[in-house]
């Protein structure tokens, strides 16, 4: 007698950031294999194909135009080659395809800008194109990373449709905006994944119930700990890395990674060049790193930019990094200067100054 078929459980996994992907990779490789497991990805885009009337009304004017050029092409470019198009040509998309993740959905939700008010509108944008893509889905559980703003609206929008939530990473303190919205996505959550016991021992001092609390480490590490760490010249190839000066892998090298503090929004530029003289001071190959799109990233940028356009020597600046060569280049860096997440956990595991 045939036994009875038994439906999957869809496990929805978004992913909206290179930082939290990088951690998010193992989670959904593990739900890729296992049998009883169907693994669905949404990713924040940058595209807006489906929503220029929208960017043109609540994006950044200047941001717009400087960006329209690129959409032009990238839209033409959809027009004639489909989904392939956006593969090629959005970054998260494109490296998922590498990593063989289909994507299930797209959420169009970022604007150029980095400053407050993009960065609530954002929040805007991913609670209306969510409530759609969660009716398409109909996933059994949705699991999110990290502590990033846009995560936020994608808890609300899951408690919202009735979709059990779980959060890795989580109970974590950082004393920024980032730790606000932490707890708050932990009063959301239904299931909690903290890296260590104490954030465990903060989610129970919050109330939540014990049961569904699983201190279980940080992703990352174990797939660090697999990882081949050597580096070499082919990181420049694989990530797009246009030309200009290169620096000596076999020399001592500062990685410099600066997020804009949403606190200090005026101050970001200022923090900026201070971590940059701060960095040229050391007297080394330097890597300097684009931060995040948090409010104050205009301001980081800008002096990122100033820095680059006064072409300094032993000086290289990468927009992103794919996750796997942005740990081997933490590995091997002598010095890691910023306030990156990863300066904190996967540094230690490196044991790199911070």
């Amino acid at each position: 007698m045939e036994s009875d078929k038994i439906d999957k459980i869809k496990i929805c996994v978004i992913t909206t950031s290179r930082s939290d992907y990088g951690r998010m990779k193992p989670v959904m490789e593990a739900i890729q294999r296992a049998p009883e497991f169907a693994l669905q990805v949404v990713a924040g885009s940058h595209l807006y194909f489906d929503h220029l009337l929208w960017y043109l009304r609540h994006g950044e004017p200047v941001s717009f135009w400087k960006s329209l050029p690129w959409y032009l092409r990238a839209r033409g470019a959809t027009m004639r080659e489909g989904d392939y198009g956006v593969v090629a040509r959005e970054y998260s998309a494109r490296l998922l395809a590498q990593d063989g993740f289909p994507v299930h959905a797209r959420i169009p939700m970022f604007l150029e800008g980095g400053n407050p008010r993009v960065m609530t509108k954002i929040g805007g944008l991913a609670l209306l194109g969510l409530p759609r893509i969660f009716e398409k889905l109909r996933p059994d559980l949705i699991v999110i990373n990290g502590d990033r703003f846009e995560m936020l609206p994608v808890a609300f929008a899951a408690v919202c449709a009735n979709i059990p939530l779980a959060h890795i990473e989580w109970g974590d303190v950082s004393g920024t905006l980032d730790e606000s919205i932490r707890h708050a996505v932990t009063k959301l959550a239904h299931i909690h994944f903290p890296a260590t016991e104490k954030s465990a021992s903060r989610l129970r001092a919050m109330g939540e119930d014990p049961e569904r609390i699983f201190p279980v480490g940080s992703p990352i590490i174990d797939t660090i700990s697999r990882l081949d760490l050597s580096l070499d010249n082919s990181v420049y190839e694989r990530n797009g890395f246009g030309g200009g000066r290169r620096i000596d892998f076999t020399r001592p090298y500062v990685l410099a990674l600066q997020h804009p503090v949403t606190t200090r929004y005026e101050e970001n530029r200022r923090d900026m060049e201070e971590l940059i003289a701060a960095a040229d001071a050391l007297n080394l190959q330097k890597i300097f790193l684009a931060p995040n799109i948090d409010a104050g990233s205009d301001g980081v940028s800008g002096a990122l930019r100033a820095h680059r356009d006064a072409n300094p020597e032993r000086t290289v600046f990468f927009k992103s990094l794919i996750p796997h060569d942005f740990y081997r280049v933490l590995k091997h860096a002598a010095v890691a200067v910023g306030n990156s997440s990863s300066f904190i956990r996967e540094s230690a595991y490196f044991r790199k100054a911070d």
